[in-house]
This record gives C-alpha cells, structure tokens and sequence, in this order.
C-alpha cells in the first residue's frame, strides 16, 4: 500500500507528537494505545491493550488488566511497567500532552498485567485521553537504547514495524506477523513524500499511489481533484463529515476599540455568507458551523442552530450604525495560516465585510508566527481551526473558553466570566454523561451571547484511493488512517 503525504512526517515518536496528522497517522500504525474510541459519536471506548478496566465510583482510581502475552517488535513484553514508563515519559517530555494527564497524581505498577491510575480529581473523558497518538506505549528498551534517536528506530506493538525513513523520499514500515488481533493483509507499507498536488494527482491516476490525502484542507483546496476523480472508474472519493472546526475569532481580550463592542461583534457574524463559503467557494467540501461545538460532536446542542446568526447584510448594517462605526471606523488586521485555502477563505471574508464598510488586511504568515501573534494578542481577526485529538466536547471548550487559559495558547482569548467558567469546570469533572450534555447546552448558548467568534465551517476528511484498496474506515477523531483492516486487491490488466 502506498500512500502520498505532502510533507515529511514530524513526531513518530509519541513522547514528542504534538498532534502532526501524518506522525499521528504513522503512531497509531506502529503502536497500540490502552484503549480505542468506539465511533466518532460516542464517548464509549473498547481495550486494545488493555482487556479490561475498572473506575472507582469516585472515578479517582482507573485499574486496567493488560492482554497477556503481548510483545513489541523487539520481543519484549508489553507489561504493567511500559505502561507505567511510556505515560510518565509522554507526560515529562510533551507540553502538548501535558495537559491531558495532568490531573495523574501517579501510575502503579500493581503486577506484570495490572496497572492503576491515580488522579487527583475525577475526568471524565480519561478513557478518551488514553488513546490519543501521544498515549502510545513504547518499548522501554528500545527508549533506553537509542535515546534521542528512537524517534529514528521506533519500536512499538503495533500492527506494522518501522523499517526505513528517508528524509525528503519516505517511510517504510512491514507488516508485524506476530500481531496479537492477527497479522495484517497488507505486507507492507510505504509512505511516499510527494509535495506537488498535481504530481500526486497524476501518480494516483496512474496507479502508483494508492491512497492519497487532503489532510483535512490543512492548506489546498481539492475542489479540482473532485471534480477531476468523480469521473474516474479507478478511483473512490472519500468525504466523511468530521470534528474539524474553522471558525473567523475575535480578540476578546480587548477592552477598548470596535472588537470590545459586541454589536461590532455580532454585525461581523451577520455579514458573512456562510452558504456561500460552503457550497460555492469550498464548492460543498465543507459543512456549516453553527456554534463552538461540530454538529456530529455527542454534546452538540440543537438549540444552537436557532440561535447562530444567519447571513444579513442589513441588520449588520444597523448594528454598526447603533456602534457609531463611522465615528470610529478603522481597517481591521486579520491573521491566518499559509496556503491556497486559507488564502480562499480570508479573501471571501475580506469582501463580505467590505460590503457593510469594514476594511480588513488579510496577513498570512507560517504556524510559529501566527501562534506567536495569537497568544501575544497582536491581531482583531483570526481565521483559525480547531482539531480535537480525543471525542469529548472538552477538547473543543476547556482551552478554548476558560478565561484561566487566555493567555495560555491559541485560543478565544476569553474576558473573565464566573458563569461560564465555573460551568465549564463543573462540565469538566462531572461523571454523570446526560448531566454534562445539559451543561455543554448551557455552555453553548452563554458563549453564542457572547459572539466570540463567527463559527464558518466543519472541514470534510477526504480521501482519494483506487478502487483496490478495501475495508479503509476513516475516522474523524482524530482524523488519522489505520491500515490493519486494510486490504488491496491485485489491480485487473
């Protein structure tokens, strides 16, 4: 199986993963994590790892019972201490995974197949941060042996092992015939390192990729490829509606100049046509947004649909008079990220909002400036994303909404707001599901009030392979391919 990705991989190693989609991809092929998300709409899990577990009723205390027998592609055994090593290791190692375990008070070694987990409040989506790429568990042995170079070698349980990476060329990995859930039917598979779309287009035209990725439109757009693949025997187009969230955010930290006015606010969120982003300049390879939570998230509210603004250049209008935007009026900054398709979103927004009198200068800059602007409050505007790595609507709210947090990474830049704070940290810890879906509700109507951002679009995964390929099961969170289900059948001459 050869699969085209745009860039060399980053983060293989899942101590220093930071969520790249294609080290992500690579992790979740070359190791096994505790336990898996079920579907995208349930917060449910099943053991991978792990066979069984069992929650304290305080839900302080997570005992798992690993499979038995398990080892790593070095022959060691996967047991109790390289779940305890691997954690500990990931949580001392990664900021971005720090986070996640940051409520583990410690991780016990009960037996070679048992393990405890002690927190020190309850969390109730643990289950789901525990099979995130980061919470890979690695071979103890292979860490001490090749130290920093282990992401060069990296040693895990999983389906495939890692033979070869070439800078600027590719990754191989084969098939690991002593797998515990069987052997794979793909013997091998190559990660090709092709950077022009129109070279991997043609390649997968004529049959010398096999799986080709959009990455989630993370910078071009494939309007083109779709139209181009959908008359193309030879080819399926994978479209799978995800968790992805794009979304025009408003420096709310502001406490003066026309973004502090929430009637400027809300005049920015009735201007934009949000059909006609999504069905004619995405050309429907979008869905719309209505509110800080995706439509297919498990705590989505159906009121928010009702309260999320619609497209109305007058009442906008109105709101910017009741402003006295034209006392005021100045050119507003708004940054974003390289690449065509974001280029298509900004400019798109430019001219809706130059419709009601707002000029915007659009400023696109790589990910370590734009982060570094975003945190430093240096902008108006922001067209950003938000990509949840475990199935839980606090991947969405926590850090994007506590006004604890503001400052802290890219987020909605949040004013203090006792309400919505403390209900976001009750939504938090809270262990009963049907009461925490009431308090995202709640959570989604108060941040709809406060119009901190203009909610555009949930990104479509898609996915170009040959007709060949057989049992691929895309998955939205996170949006990473797992192959040991895969087939591919010989192509007919």
């Amino acid at each position: 199986m050869v699969i085209a990705i745009g860039s060399d991989p980053i983060g293989i190693d899942p101590a220093m993963n930071r969520a790249e989609p294609v080290g992500s991809e690579i992790i979740i092929n070359i190791f096994d994590t505790l336990v898996v998300s079920v579907a995208d709409n349930t917060p449910n899990v099943e053991g991978r790892l792990a066979q069984k577990w069992n929650v304290s009723p305080d839900g302080l205390h997570y005992r798992f019972t690993l499979v038995e027998g398990v080892l790593f592609h070095d022959g060691t055994p996967v047991d109790a201490q390289a779940v305890q090593f691997s954690i500990e290791r990931t949580r001392r190692l990664n900021p971005f995974a720090q986070a996640s375990f940051a409520k583990v008070l410690r991780i016990e070694v009960v037996d070679p197949i048992t393990v405890d987990f002690h927190l020190s409040s309850p969390v109730p989506f643990f289950l789901s941060l525990l099979g995130q790429p980061q919470a890979a568990i690695v071979s103890p042995k292979a860490v001490l042996s090749h130290g920093e170079d282990f992401s060069q070698s990296p040693v895990g349980s999983g389906a495939f092992r890692f033979v070869q990476y070439t800078p600027e060329v590719g990754l191989i990995l084969s098939c690991n015939t002593d797998y515990f859930r069987g052997r794979s039917a793909l013997d091998t598979l190559v990660y090709r390192i092709i950077t022009d779309a129109s070279t991997r287009h043609m390649e997968l035209e004529r049959g010398e990729i096999d799986i080709c990725q959009q990455n989630a439109q993370l910078s071009a757009l494939s309007m083109s490829d779709i139209q181009s693949f959908s008359h193309n025997p030879d080819i399926k187009i994978v479209e799978k509606t995800s968790q992805i969230l794009r979304q025009l955010e408003f420096n709310n930290m502001r406490s003066e100049g026309p973004i502090s006015d929430i009637r400027v606010r809300r005049a920015i969120t009735h201007a934009i046509d949000y059909n006609g982003l999504a069905n004619h300049i995405l050309a429907g390879t979008v869905e719309r947004a209505y509110g800080p939570l995706p439509t297919v998230n498990w705590a989505f509210s159906p009121t928010v649909q009702a309260l999320s603004p619609n497209y109305d250049p007058a009442y906008a209008r109105i709101l910017l008079n009741e402003a006295q935007w034209a006392a005021h009026k100045r050119t507003l900054s708004l940054i974003t990220f390289e690449g065509s398709f974001w280029a298509a979103v900004a400019t798109f927004i430019q001219a809706n909002l130059a419709v009601i009198g707002i000029d915007v200068t659009i400023e696109q800059m790589e990910f370590p400036s734009l982060r570094a602007r975003h945190v430093a409050g240096q902008f108006d505007l922001a067209l950003d994303g938000r990509e949840p790595w475990y199935n839980d609507p606090d991947a969405h709210i926590t850090i994007g909404y506590l006004s604890t947090l503001a400052n802290t990474a890219m987020t909605f830049r949040m004013p203090p707001n006792n309400r919505l704070d403390a209900l976001i940290r009750n939504a938090q810890s809270e262990p009963r599901e049907d009461v925490r879906k009431s308090l995202y509700a709640a959570i989604q109507d108060l941040i709809l009030q406060q119009a901190p951002a203009a909610y555009l679009f949930t990104s479509k995964i898609i996915i170009f392979q040959r007709k060949e390929v057989e049992g691929l099961a895309v998955r939205s969170t996170p949006p990473l391919n797992e192959y040991w289900g895969v087939s591919k059948r010989e192509p007919l001459r």
